[in-house]
């Protein structure tokens, strides 16, 4: 049975004193639904992905996949998760192929389909015969796709995307809107954030906009 990620009256400022970028939040994330985050840069987005993702954690409350608490079991939490948020995180001297075997391996998935499986996820989402070229070397766009492909290559339960639509091109956009429309049907969590309403709006069950009511930001 997949699990729901819970969020339980989450708060989280960054020090002692300073104003709370998310205050008192509660919110189930469902497994067969895509959940959109939507605001304004600085409104507390990139913040609540921090905290699901356990790169940050949070001042008060706790957020549980199930009966786990995340922050307190994050590789457990991890291996099933698949984030992205930032392109410059990507190491420069690999290319994508390699990066892409080395998460399945890590993760103890590399199999004699996965050459094949890789193939299939590059070519949807349109990196070309540059995907053996050092990531360095890569084009804004191209290193979008990389990262994608990094966070989505292990078929996780829980996919959480930072403005995966960022420097994509339209093709490129339809075919990843698409493969996470099938990945929510199949039953995996998404969660997104991103300034494309468009997409938002036909991807997402449900949007959060930021900041939140209960938050100091303005």
């Amino acid at each position: 049975m997949p699990e729901v990620l819970e969020a339980i009256d989450v708060s989280k400022r960054y020090s002692q004193g300073s104003p709370f970028i998310i205050r008192g939040f509660s919110h189930a994330f469902r497994p067969g639904t895509a959940t959109g985050l939507t605001g304004p840069n600085g409104s507390g987005k990139t913040t609540m992905l921090r905290l699901l993702t356990t790169v940050a954690y949070p001042t008060s409350g706790q957020i549980r996949l199930g009966d786990l608490d995340i922050h307190k079991n994050p590789h457990q939490y991890l291996s099933k998760t698949g984030f992205s948020f930032d392109s410059t995180d990507l190491p420069e001297f690999a290319n994508t192929q390699e990066l892409l075997e080395l998460i399945l391996r890590t993760r103890n998935l590399w199999d004699d389909k996965s050459p094949e499986v890789i193939q299939d996820l590059l070519k949807l989402l349109g990196l070309d015969d540059r995907r053996t070229n050092l990531i360095g070397t890569y084009s804004s766009g191209m290193m979008q796709k990389a990262l994608l492909a990094s966070s989505l290559i292990a078929k996780p339960d829980i996919i959480i995307l930072d403005e995966p639509f960022r420097a994509l091109d339209q093709q490129t956009r339809t075919a990843l809107t698409d493969y996470l429309m099938e990945q929510k049907k199949s039953g995996k969590t998404l969660i997104l954030a991103s300034h494309l309403p468009e997409i938002v709006e036909h991807l997402c069950d449900e949007i959060i906009e930021f900041p939140l009511e209960t938050a100091d930001v303005s």
